[in-house]
């Protein structure tokens, strides 16, 4: 059976996030000294655009805490921040990774650029899963909302920029 691209991303970045830890932790336990966490090198961040934010190179996804216990999916966050990750994405349709991901991201909320997702393309189905997303991530605003899923460009696009399309909640919002 062919894993679905879903299955595939997760344990793509599941894998990525295992070498990068693990590959620090084969050079820490190398050197005659041990270092302590916060002084080892930090993920490189590179500027968005205009934007003045600085963010991290590799991201969080989300979807790594789904179905996690909220003890682990904190302390996975807690882990990516030590090491530099700023930049976390999540989505409504990654299963309960908002539910794990907004208690864990809550002590450094004001330091992290936190990016969710829509698969609405009408503006009052985008209204309703932002104020979810909002809800479900305990934080009063996300910092970069997108059209997430965009199968059909023709069709998913039209639809967003409608005038009572997806693209009026951003706007609002």
């Amino acid at each position: 059976m062919k894993p679905s691209r879903r299955d595939f991303l997760k344990g793509s970045a599941v894998t990525a996030g295992s070498l990068l830890f693990s590959g620090e932790r084969i050079l820490a336990m190398s050197k005659p000294t041990p270092e302590k966490i916060t002084d080892r090198p930090k993920i490189p961040k590179r500027l968005l655009g205009r934007t003045g934010k600085k963010l991290s190179v590799i991201g969080f996804g989300g979807i790594a805490v789904k179905d996690e216990q909220p003890d682990h999916a904190a302390k996975l966050v807690a882990e990516s921040i030590e090491k530099g990750i700023n930049y976390f994405d999540v989505a409504p349709t990654y299963g309960d990774a908002e539910l794990k991901l907004g208690p864990a991201l809550k002590p450094y909320r004001d330091n992290v650029f936190l990016a969710c997702k829509t698969t609405a393309r009408d503006s009052k189905g985008a209204k309703k899963e932002l104020d979810n997303s909002l809800k479900r991530l305990q934080t009063d605003h996300i910092d970069l909302y997108q059209l997430h899923a965009i199968t059909d460009v023709e069709k998913d696009v039209k639809a967003a920029l409608a005038k009572d399309g997806a693209i009026q909640t951003f706007l609002d919002a």
